[in-house]
């Protein structure tokens, strides 16, 4: 009989084995968590745009040349071309569209970003506190109706949100010295992404940096010079490459100019009398903007302990989180940029405060990793929230006081009570099974708390700021937001390219439509480029603009077509012709357009 001895490396093979398996799988769920995340939270595939913004991104993405070339020369004294300048998310929309189309590419570029943030953000908290609360970080973030509203539109705070968490997440990713050079290069990839994307970005990228600097150079100085060199060298390099790219796919090679105008011209006394309410009051109607503060004193309070002894990730993101929404803050209220009340823009706070609450949860929740099964408990509860929300997704409209201040006050009394109640030894949560009973108990109510605060619809619109439409992002429908959509993206193609350079397009809609079909003109740059009065006739203040503007083409807009001959009639002295018409339809919209060329303006033989 022979007896067979194990040997150290027959014994490692299979172990190796089963960790290559285990990264395999592990890999693999965390590739494939926002398609399981859309069907099992039942995300809604898009959202309502409330303002002409989104869409006047979107036709740079399926035909960038219908405005450079059409507008360029009219727009040159104004800012009305930044949107073509938000390379930093241009170029991936319109790659992503050229290669799988329209509607696919809406979704794999939405896909790219969801990875963008939670992938990093899955690697640091696995690193911090293990795996469960990683996968914690992918629920909240994925879950959050604020960040699935974003990736729902084509406005560039899709892309700056993803940007700055996963730039954030790489920078206090724990490591050692040798791979931070490549962590800090990610960091500045991403950060450079967000700049070049949109104003918000500039200033999220500004002050993720300035918390960094200033952190490493309290807590960690060396390398800091050569650090300080890679994110430059980074910057310059992924602005070089993306300026090539946005030749190569939108046709223009420079960006930085157009938005260094743009920031100068927005800027002007005048332009902000028109952006920024200057009254306070309205916030108090936006339950919504109690989230970040709710939950950067839940994360404080949770880590309350003499500042040195806080680890640096921790009180990268806690700091890094608190001086962003204070920017933010104070912009808004005591500067002129509009930065929260417009959810367009404070949507891109959202990320950093989303791992902020999972940091404060982590650290509530420590004693539970002691039990191998017990550990999982705080991804599951907080999966569970949304599941539950969406089973009777209702909730009333309500202001900060008190409805709302009682709701945010319960969220941080919560986390005050699990942090002084918390046991203080890890031995003491296996003898102790009431705390995974307190410690669900507080996940619903601090989650909780929070869902309803943004998921609240406003009790009246706060000033220019559309409804945000957060309450239906779980659970919501898209079909009719899809269709409306694709109708618009098909205008471009209906006008079809310009004869020369300064063709101008002007349009024209029925009387008190412009609210119905606020997506279809936001192709085309919305009022600037709509006339002011309605269809059929022709008003003196229409032939005025007529006059100012001398377009070649002018689009009619309607959902029935019925005034276009009579408008066709109005037109008379402009010598008319009628090149062609259509019924654009998806799903449950038609749009009815006529394209007139006006020969009083336009070159002679280009048609």
């Amino acid at each position: 009989m022979t007896v067979m001895k194990n040997t150290p490396g027959s014994q490692a093979e299979p172990a190796a084995r089963q960790r290559r398996w285990t990264l395999v799988t592990e890999t693999c769920a965390v590739l494939a968590a926002p398609l399981i995340a859309f069907f099992v939270l039942r995300i809604r595939a898009m959202a309502p745009v409330g303002l002409p913004d989104p869409s006047m991104h979107t036709i740079y993405i399926v035909g960038p040349s219908q405005m450079f070339q059409r507008y360029a020369a009219a727009f040159s004294s104004t800012a009305r071309m930044r949107e073509g300048a938000q390379a930093g998310f241009l170029v991936i929309a319109r790659v992503a569209y050229l290669i799988f189309g329209l509607l696919p590419g809406f979704f794999v570029t939405r896909y790219l970003f969801a990875l963008i943030a939670i992938v990093p953000a899955y690697l640091l908290f696995r690193r911090l506190y293990g795996r469960p609360a990683g996968v914690m970080a992918i629920v909240v973030l994925l879950s959050s109706p604020v960040l699935i509203t974003a990736w729902g539109t084509d406005y560039p705070d899709c892309a700056v949100v993803s940007y700055i968490t996963g730039a954030v997440a790489c920078l206090a990713m724990p490591c050692t010295k040798w791979r931070r050079p490549w962590w800090l290069a990610g960091a500045g990839a991403l950060l450079t992404m967000a700049i070049w994307s949109h104003g918000m970005g500039i200033m999220l990228a500004a002050a993720t940096v300035v918390v960094y600097a200033a952190l490493r150079t309290w807590r960690d100085r060396e390398h800091l010079i050569s650090d300080a060199l890679e994110l430059a060298i980074v910057a310059l390099g992924v602005t070089a490459v993306l300026m090539l790219a946005s030749k190569v796919v939108l046709g223009e090679f420079d960006f930085i100019v157009p938005t260094l105008k743009a920031a100068l011209y927005l800027n002007r006394p005048s332009q902000t009398r028109i952006w920024h309410t200057a009254d306070r009051q309205w916030a108090l109607y936006v339950p919504y903007l109690l989230v970040p503060p709710a939950t950067i004193a839940m994360l404080w309070v949770t880590l309350a302990r003499k500042v040195r002894t806080i680890p640096t990730p921790q009180l990268f993101i806690a700091l890094a989180c608190t001086v962003q929404v204070a920017l933010f803050a104070f912009l808004q209220f005591f500067s002129h940029v509009q930065t929260l009340e417009m959810h367009f823009f404070s949507s891109t706070l959202w990320g950093v405060v989303c791992m902020a609450l999972v940091v404060a949860i982590a650290e509530i929740t420590r004693p539970l990793s002691a039990r191998p099964l017990l550990r999982w408990l705080p991804a599951i509860v907080l999966l569970a929230v949304p599941l539950a929300y969406e089973l009777d997704a209702h909730v009333p409209a309500f202001t900060w006081w008190p409805a709302g201040a009682v709701l945010a006050a319960a969220a941080v009394l919560v986390a005050c009570a699990m942090r002084l109640g918390a046991p203080r030894h890890r031995r003491s949560s296996v003898r102790g099974p009431w705390f995974a009973l307190a410690a669900s108990t507080a996940i619903v109510a601090m989650s909780g708390s929070l869902l309803v605060l943004t998921v609240a619809p406003s009790e009246r619109l706060p000033g220019v700021d559309p409804s945000s439409g957060y309450a239906e992002a779980l659970g919501g429908s898209a079909t009719n937001l899809i269709d409306w959509y694709v109708v618009s993206a098909d205008l471009p193609s209906f006008v079809s390219n310009p004869a020369y350079n300064g063709e101008q397009l002007l349009m024209w809609l029925p009387h008190g439509s412009i609210g119905r079909f606020i997506e279809p003109i936001g192709m085309f740059h919305a009022g600037f480029n709509l006339l002011p009065n309605g269809l059929p006739k022709l008003t003196a203040a229409d032939a005025a603009d007529l006059a100012h503007r001398r377009p070649a083409e002018l689009l009619l807009i309607s959902a029935t077509g019925a005034l276009f001959s009579s408008a066709l009639s109005s037109l008379r002295t402009y010598r008319p012709l009628l090149l062609r018409t259509a019924v654009i339809r998806h799903g449950t919209v038609a749009l009815h357009v006529w394209l007139i060329l006006l020969g009083t303006f336009a070159r002679p033989n280009t048609r």
